[in-house]
């Protein structure tokens, strides 16, 4: 068969029956549907056993493949002048039948399918589901290539798949559409002549309207005309898009009503394509609470809940009310009948069922609570582990405000508790932590870490309050494993994150747990693990957050004293601590001083009498730079190093550099200095050991290669009024170290050095600077409006080429 009767490209479904090797058919013409289809008889002879099966030779052309659903004894054939197209039955779904109609284009370019054309014939609505899509159940399959779908036989001419068209239509992402500029006509799907005329396409009318996709129905923000009433979800029979029936309208999406159909014209393929998905999502999610009101059995509901999460995974619109209407319906259902429906099975497949979309989205207070509930079931356990851990980790990266979701913050407590009750070897934490952090060395969510420490330090402070006002040891320690326990162990994970350490260390420096917890040693013992992270770390920035925040209040170096109570008298933890910042080049030692003397003078006498070497160096050290000033507390510290061998060395040292430093001051010598060019540290060092330089007052280091190190050798010069440091590598370092002794200091140069704002404001101790040359550095405004502030006596300034310009 090459033409039509009428000489005319048409589409036929062919009915009948092999018998030997010839067939018999009923061919019905359904590419006309503004017409009752005709029914003609015709016979055709096949001539092999892939003919039966629909496998027909055609001419080479491009090839549009759908999948439709027809009746398990008919064929689909497109008849062209050039070539016979048609496909059998491939697969089955219940009673109906599964084939892939295959379209050839034609030499013309008037090609239509049997959804190309509109029509006011109410008996032919068009198929079952929107092109490319498979109705199962009360909800459409977007899995165009899914396991489920029929394959085309090996040997059939168009065994190429779906069409390429309708298959990146699937797969794109597309926003929801709640509000759209489109073009509307009316059909009536009457019988009379003077209706079919008037539907006719040269005499349709056509209406611009601004229509709303509600939650109920389509409405027009114009009702007027043929949008004068809403059109609501359920009496929309069929949706589908109209690929080209008309020249001037290509985009166009037909919906097919009760008593006619609505044509939407709009401007372009996507934005068709996001209507089309849109009134989908929205009438699907009507029938499913429906359904959902009228029913009772809770099987069948997770039946319905099924089906709308797997149409919510699979349709391509990209939008939070995609994910967050299954959750809320869930979060309905529960509400509604808690007797009923909340029992612990139905919970768990419930949670199976909701799995795919809680991973992917936040979710809402009522499904919070429920997943808190079986957070803290221990059957729940298994199941809770591995369910919730996407949920967990999205609230802790995307929230920036857990005053206002209460709920989620309860959740994430009670997932941390659920881990360490099933893992009190804290190996599931760790594990937890290590996927919320990712595998790089830096974590890409800057708000993971505060959201988890807050969480940690707020579920502590719950607790806390539940405690009684005058329980044992005893009880607090049992209270503590049970219930807090978990959350310290938390903050000991986080703190193995070198990118976390620096915010943790920020976090905890305030001291933000209850007063109840700082006092016991099972606490302390367990926190100390996290501050001996912080404190030792090689990073000044780092380990300083040990210290207080203002000299009134006490830091954990205060708190680790081995006086306290708590620690028993065991000083390792506070050595160790003390250590690491008299070692670090950076901090104010003068200051670190004057606050041991003030608060921890007692501690270090005591730890010195226990021959504790390195508090010997401090209290020495206090000797030196004049710290301790009260003669008596001067001869208490002398007494004390001298009553162990360890610490008599070390003040006989102290001694031989005071009665060094009082020569140098009584010989006298030069008064000013210059190093020569590329003199280095050890220049410096040795030119101090050849002579007397006591009434030295103005060294000239220009342009020399000194470095921080220096710093230390001109500190033995109380006397310098006069330093120039111009184009040395000179830094923030030596300028903390020269702030805190040369207080004579008026006049200093450190024009195109390293400096910056962290050791500019730092000399704010010198008191008796009058001029500063900061000249092509890195200072800033800031910088240098504080030093004017706190430096009355400072006239001169020079900030030329800096950021303070």
């Amino acid at each position: 068969m090459r033409k039509c009767f009428c000489g005319q490209w048409r589409s036929f479904v062919v009915h009948g029956e092999r018998h030997c090797g010839a067939m018999s058919c009923e061919i019905t013409v359904v590419d006309d549907l503004r017409t009752d289809p005709p029914t003609r008889k015709c016979s055709t002879s096949s001539t092999n056993s892939s003919s039966s099966a629909g496998s027909v030779a055609t001419s080479d052309g491009e090839v549009d493949a759908a999948a439709v659903a027809i009746p398990s004894s008919a064929v689909v054939m497109y008849v062209t002048d050039d070539a016979v197209a048609a496909v059998g039955v491939v697969g089955c779904r219940g009673d109906r039948t599964i084939a892939t109609v295959a379209n050839v284009d034609a030499p013309s370019s008037d090609i239509h399918t049997d959804r190309d054309e509109c029509s006011s014939d109410d008996s032919c609505n068009g198929p079952d589901s929107p092109t490319g899509l498979k109705r199962v159940g009360s909800v459409y399959d977007f899995g165009l290539d899914g396991a489920d779908s029929p394959t085309p036989c090996a040997n059939h001419p168009f065994a190429g798949g779906p069409d390429a068209d309708l298959t990146k239509v699937a797969r794109k992402q597309l926003r929801m559409i709640r509000e759209v500029d489109v073009a509307v006509c009316h059909l009536n799907h009457t019988n009379t002549i003077i209706s079919k005329i008037l539907s006719s396409k040269y005499l349709r009318r056509w209406e611009n309207h601004q229509i709303r996709l509600q939650d109920d129905c389509i409405t027009s923000n114009t009702p007027n005309g043929f949008l004068s009433k809403t059109i609501g979800y359920e009496a929309i029979k069929d949706l589908y898009p109209v690929k080209r029936w008309d020249s001037n309208f290509k985009y166009c999406l037909r919906v097919v009503v009760t008593n006619g159909s609505y044509l939407l014209q709009t401007t372009n393929q996507y934005l068709r394509d996001q209507i089309l998905y849109s009134i989908l999502w929205k009438k699907n999610v009507q029938e499913t609470q429906t359904l959902l009101k009228s029913q009772s059995d809770p099987d069948d509901m997770l039946k319905e809940l099924q089906n709308i999460v797997d149409f919510a995974k699979n349709i391509p619109l990209v939008d939070d009310e995609i994910f967050h209407m299954p959750t809320f319906i869930a979060s309905t259902l529960m509400t509604r009948d808690q007797e009923k429906y909340c029992k612990q099975s139905w919970e768990k497949a419930l949670i199976g069922t909701l799995r795919p979309l809680i991973e992917d989205c936040p979710p809402s207070a009522e499904m919070c609570s429920f997943l808190s509930h079986h957070c803290k079931d221990q059957s729940s356990l298994p199941i809770i582990k591995d369910s919730l851990v996407y949920t967990i980790t999205r609230i802790l990266k995307h929230n920036f405000d857990f005053a206002r979701t209460l709920t989620a913050r309860t959740l994430v407590q009670d997932y941390i508790k659920a881990l360490y009750i099933q893992d009190q070897s804290g190996e599931s934490i760790r594990y937890f932590l290590s996927r919320v952090h990712s595998a790089s060395a830096v974590c890409p969510h800057n708000r993971v870490l505060p959201n988890m420490v807050s969480t940690c330090i707020t579920a502590i402070y719950s607790a806390s309050e539940e405690l009684p006002a005058n329980c044992s040891e005893a009880e607090f320690d049992c209270y503590y494993t049970n219930h807090l326990r978990c959350y310290i162990v938390v903050l000991q994970n986080i703190s193995e994150y070198s990118d976390w350490l620096y915010g943790l260390a920020q976090l905890l420096r305030p001291l933000p747990f209850p007063a109840l917890l700082l006092i016991r040693s099972i606490f302390m013992e367990d926190i100390s693990s996290v501050i001996l992270k912080i404190g030792l770390h090689e990073d000044c920035e780092i380990h300083k957050q040990v210290l207080a925040v203002r000299e009134t209040k006490d830091g954990w170096f205060d708190l680790c004293s081995p006086i306290e109570a708590v620690f028993c008298g065991s000083s390792i933890v506070w050595t160790q601590l003390l250590k690491t910042l008299m070692d670090c080049e950076r901090c104010k030692k003068k200051k670190l001083l004057k606050n041991l003397k003030a608060k921890h003078l007692g501690t270090c006498v005591s730890e010195a009498l226990k021959n504790n070497r390195i508090v010997m160096d401090v209290l020495c050290l206090m000797l030196e730079w004049m710290v301790v000033e009260d003669l008596h507390q001067r001869n208490q510290i002398v007494d004390t190093l001298k009553s162990t061998e360890f610490g008599k060395n070390v003040y006989d040292e102290f001694m031989s550099r005071q009665n060094q430093l009082l020569e140098l001051q009584r010989k006298g010598g030069p008064q000013n200095l210059s190093l020569p060019a590329r003199g280095t540290d050890l220049d410096l060092n040795s030119m101090f050991d050849c002579g007397p330089f006591g009434n030295l007052e103005s060294v000239d280091l220009a342009f020399t290669n000194v470095t921080d190190t220096c710093a230390k050798t001109l500190i033995k010069l109380p006397s310098l009024k006069v330093l120039n440091l111009w184009g040395t590598q000179f830094g923030d370092s030596g300028l903390l170290i020269i702030s805190d002794h040369l207080t004579n200091l008026q006049v200093l140069n450190l024009c195109e050095t390293k400096v910056t704002d962290r050791g500019i404001v730092s000399l704010i101790s010198l008191i008796n600077l009058k001029k500063l040359n900061l000249n092509s550095t890195k200072a800033t405004v800031r910088s240098v409006d504080v030093l004017k502030k706190k430096l009355p006596g400072l006239h001169e300034v020079d900030v030329r080429y800096s950021f303070a310009w």
